[in-house]
């Protein structure tokens, strides 16, 4: 627990350096900000919100979309904020003085894994909470499933940052880490529109090889969709892409443990 605590403080610290903590806290305030002044709606001289014009099912549809769109934000600031922690890490002459520490490889970088993605998911949590109190005090319509779609967001980090996490340790690059992540992405949402192809195609091979292609990747693009239909209270309708993400997160992150286990520095 004190090697954790000590790790945990040091990441903590590191994130803090980089500023990265106050440009998400400003992005924060700034729209809190715009939401507390925006006037509200008024058609002749009646509120839309409290006169029952727009009905409140509309009004969670609409705070669903907005924060499904947000996290998804959220998430592009957090992957270039955590990219380069890894590499910086691993530099040379810290990693050596790191690793002459009493503790294993696979113990160190997995608890380096933990205390960025712990620090992050707070992040998020703060990121997103504070606006859903101000829109929906603005808004009149407080609902809890906003804070469901909140914990599913986090196991999509989760995924998210093994993939950074293991692009960091492979390459030892920042640059690496990011490109490799949004390439992943790019392909994946495009495989998840393969079916569209198909008919051009006329290949039973290459179909074959896109389906197992896309089976094998995350679906981030269905996880987004996840989110938004917890928010509105409709649970998850098909859960084999979120099983097949997560399988892919857990080989992912052994094999970034592998591979730092078994680097030589």
């Amino acid at each position: 627990m004190n090697k954790f605590r000590a790790i945990f403080h040091e990441t903590f610290l590191e994130i803090l350096s980089r500023k990265m903590i106050y440009f998400y806290g400003a992005v924060t305030l700034f729209l809190t900000a715009l939401f507390l002044i925006v006037p509200t709606m008024t058609i002749n001289g009646q509120d839309v919100l409290e006169s029952g014009m727009i009905p409140p099912d509309a009004v969670s549809s609409g705070i669903a979309m907005f924060f499904g769109s947000y996290i998804g934000f959220v998430f592009f600031l957090m992957v270039f904020g955590t990219a380069g922690l890894l590499p910086s890490f691993m530099d040379k002459g810290r990693i050596e003085l790191t690793l002459s520490k009493p503790i294993s490889r696979i113990s160190l970088v997995s608890m380096k894994f933990l205390s960025v993605y712990l620090i992050m998911i707070l992040v998020l949590t703060m990121m997103t909470a504070v606006l859903w109190l101000v829109l929906s005090f603005r808004l009149g319509n407080f609902s809890g499933y906003f804070f469901y779609g909140l914990l599913f967001a986090w196991v999509e980090f989760l995924i998210i940052y093994a993939m950074v996490f293991t692009l960091g340790i492979l390459g030892r690059s920042t640059a690496m880490a990011i490109i490799g992540y949004f390439t992943v992405t790019t392909v994946a949402s495009l495989l998840s529109m393969r079916e569209v192809v198909y008919g051009f195609l006329n290949s039973k091979p290459i179909e074959y090889f896109l389906d197992t292609l896309y089976y094998i990747l995350p679906k981030f693009g269905e996880m987004d969709g996840s989110i938004k239909s917890l928010m509105l209270g409709n649970g998850i309708g098909d859960m084999s892409p979120i099983l097949s993400s997560l399988g892919f997160g857990v080989v992912i992150f052994l094999a970034g443990l592998l591979i730092f286990h078994r680097r030589d520095f």
